[in-house]
């Protein structure tokens, strides 16, 4: 029997119903909302790098919950430019806490969705640590990271054609409690550095829980 079931589950924003994916934990050390990429580049809660990312919180004990925004797949709305999606990370966000009041809360997500659950969760005092992989910097300011307070992790490809690793690594310094893993030549989707992007989320995700 497989003790990590992972089950179909519905939340609800103000786009109305958004599919989800939750993985069921027996004991876990924290909770965690991944959000996905762009949708109108195709980007889903199958991506595989949100899976991946996944699997490697799962790897640290921190159940997971993957949705797809508005207007994807069967969510409810319409794409809404990174706006209405905060209320649906949100709504992410409120499910996992009810589900596990008191666990240790991280949040994050790829691409796009790194924009979005960010811009959310560095508003809120209950988020305990952020992560942001294949941040988009190349097409949205992330200037307000400067006055987050959570940790951070980045994971960043050198290859990245959607975030100059240059331009990242000039905002780093200014970001209280950033961390981050730059893997040498991976692209935006981390192709054939997967694994690599799995473990480092991993062993992140256990020196947030340890400390």
């Amino acid at each position: 029997m497989n003790p990590k079931p992972l089950r179909h589950v519905d939340l609800y924003s103000s786009a109305g119903k958004l599919e989800a994916l939750y993985r069921e934990l027996q004991d876990p050390a924290g909770v965690a909302v991944v959000c996905h990429p762009h949708p109108l580049g195709g980007g889903t809660l199958h991506n595989k790098v949100v899976f991946r990312a996944a699997r490697g919180l799962e790897a640290a004990n921190v159940a997971t919950l993957r949705f797809n925004f508005r207007g994807v797949g069967a969510s409810g709305g319409r794409h809404d430019e990174g706006e209405g999606e905060q209320e649906d990370v949100t709504a992410a966000i409120e499910w996992v806490k009810r589900k596990h009041p008191g666990k240790k809360l991280f949040v994050g997500g790829f691409s796009f969705g790194s924009w979005v659950a960010s811009r959310v969760a560095c508003e809120r005092t209950d988020v305990d640590a952020m992560f942001l992989i294949g941040t988009p910097v190349n097409k949205y300011d992330f200037g307000y990271l400067r006055h987050c307070e959570r940790p951070i992790l980045f994971v960043h490809g050198t290859q990245d054609e959607h975030g100059d690793v240059a331009k990242l690594e000039k905002l780093i310094p200014h970001v209280r409690n950033a961390e981050s893993v730059i893997i040498t030549g991976a692209d935006h989707f981390f192709t054939k550095q997967l694994e690599g992007l799995e473990e480092t989320i991993r062993a992140w995700a256990e020196e947030i829980i340890e400390g």
